[in-house]
């Protein structure tokens, strides 16, 4: 191998310098790289070389063909530090074997981001217009009750509402089976008749089981990723055995007839349960232990978002409202939401990637403005530490609030900083303990983030023969 060529493997893997680690086995050097965006394709794009570019997260491999060990003796020359044993190939199987649910999770949502984020980009703006309009002294109304701002609330709105269907979609996708029929377990409760029959006018119930009267629970991304991941499975083992004439039929045959119903028999008697207990049970917690309450809630909110547990809280918020004239637990949603931005915007400070921290500082400012979701599902479930830091730092902000008494004197539909008028009381301080609730929530979930990330990045970086100086 020429000098030539040596170079241009150099210039490809973006210069010594960005190299972090080398391997070699089995006639391939493995080149673990600092940072894949100083990657130069154009020399694979200008020569007849080949090599296997994986990039994971924020890891990239180089994998090049070195039968004679030239590259690698050549780095070995350059001063590269050689690594002894299999340190590579046994870190890549860990990360291979290592499964993660909220990662997994992550990775279903990225591919979305672009029309969430844009969709939510115009429910913010609508939600700016409608809050100028609250607080106008002219009589705008007219623009409030237009068909114009309708159709608009409901363009930023579709994506929402088509969430399950998107998130079926991207699920079947990443795990390679077929996507219509995922489409169509997603969209299952967007049939007319199925949404009358769950309206809550009458108790329903499938082959006998109870089925709680909560359409969008059923839709909730988790549980519809995990009956994705269930029915692609289910898939894959039946078309193994099937016969030809019969292959593409009998797996979504089955799936249809089989899993859905099965889902349906778990989640209906689950929610029921939720709905006859859930509710009480946080009535009681605010009635008699509110600082408690509002701790407890800010801190697992977002777990009750993913799971779609957040829907039983709306019933608790009207009878707050019309009983009290305020509301604890919407003040407990605020930082919560405030916690995941604060999280958001510290991994976005230290990702390395390009990419990743353009969406984590995106996501940070839609979380802020009152749709979270890109910042749960897209940044900080990428990484426990992050996702953990939030629901602290929406516990901390949520133990400032509880111990104030701080409370919301009515509802809207994006809880953010949008929403701050909604805690303005006369007389009081309610307002002013918001900011602060707000501050130490975004700061304690954003410091703790930045910090446990520092303190990763050390240990990665410190470990033997894990480095190249």
């Amino acid at each position: 191998m020429h000098d030539t060529q040596i170079e241009d493997w150099l210039k490809l893997a973006g210069g010594k310098e960005n190299i972090k680690l080398v391997e070699r086995d089995k006639g391939t050097t493995t080149l673990v790289l600092k940072d894949s965006t100083q990657l130069n394709m154009s020399v694979l794009a200008s020569t007849d070389y080949v090599a296997d570019i994986r990039v994971t997260g924020e890891q990239c491999h180089l994998a090049v063909k070195d039968e004679s060990s030239v590259i690698y003796n050549t780095l070995l020359s350059m001063g590269v530090e050689e690594t002894e044993g299999t340190t590579l190939q046994e870190a890549g199987h860990a990360k291979k074997n290592r499964f993660s649910i909220l990662h997994f999770v992550s990775d279903v949502f990225r591919p979305l981001m672009p029309a969430i984020l844009g969709a939510a980009v115009i429910k913010i703006l609508l939600a700016i217009i409608a809050l100028m309009d609250t607080y106008s002294s002219a009589d705008s109304s007219a623009l409030m009750d237009s068909q114009t701002f309708t159709i608009f609330k409901i363009i930023g709105d579709s994506v929402v509402y088509l969430l399950p269907v998107l998130v079926a979609i991207s699920t079947a996708y990443r795990l390679k089976s077929n996507i219509y029929v995922a489409a169509s377990i997603g969209g299952l409760m967007f049939y007319p008749e199925m949404t009358m029959l769950m309206s809550g006018e009458q108790e329903v119930h499938f082959l006998g089981l109870p089925l709680v009267s909560q359409p969008a629970f059923y839709s909730t991304a988790i549980w519809v990723i995990l009956t994705i991941c269930a029915a692609s499975y289910l898939e894959k083992v039946v078309e193994r055995w099937s016969p030809k004439f019969s292959k593409g039929i009998v797996a979504p045959f089955l799936t249809l007839l089989i899993l859905v119903p099965l889902v349906l028999m778990i989640l209906g008697p689950v929610g029921t349960w939720i709905d006859e207990y859930l509710p009480e049970a946080l009535d009681s917690l605010v009635a008699n232990a509110p600082v408690l309450t509002v701790m407890l809630l800010g801190a697992l909110f977002s777990l009750m978002l993913i799971t779609g547990l957040h829907y039983w809280l709306l019933a608790i918020i009207i009878n707050e409202i019309v009983m009290n004239g305020s509301s604890v637990v919407i003040a407990a949603m605020l930082v919560a939401i405030v916690g995941q931005a604060g999280a958001a915007i510290a991994n976005g400070i230290r990702s390395k990637e390009p990419a990743s921290r353009r969406l984590a500082f995106w996501a940070t400012g839609t979380a802020l403005l009152g749709v979270v979701e890109p910042a749960i599902y897209a940044v900080n479930m990428r990484k426990r530490s992050s996702f953990y830091a939030a629901l602290l730092g929406g516990a901390a902000g949520g133990l400032y609030f509880g111990l104030l008494s701080v409370k919301a004197f009515a509802m809207v539909g994006n809880l953010g900083l949008t929403s701050l008028p909604l805690f303005i009381e006369e007389g009081s301080l309610n307002l002013l303990h918001t900011f602060i609730g707000v501050v130490i929530a975004f700061g304690v979930s954003g410091g703790l983030t930045y910090w446990m990330e520092g303190k990763g990045n050390k240990w990665r970086q410190g470990s033997p023969k894990a480095s190249i100086e």
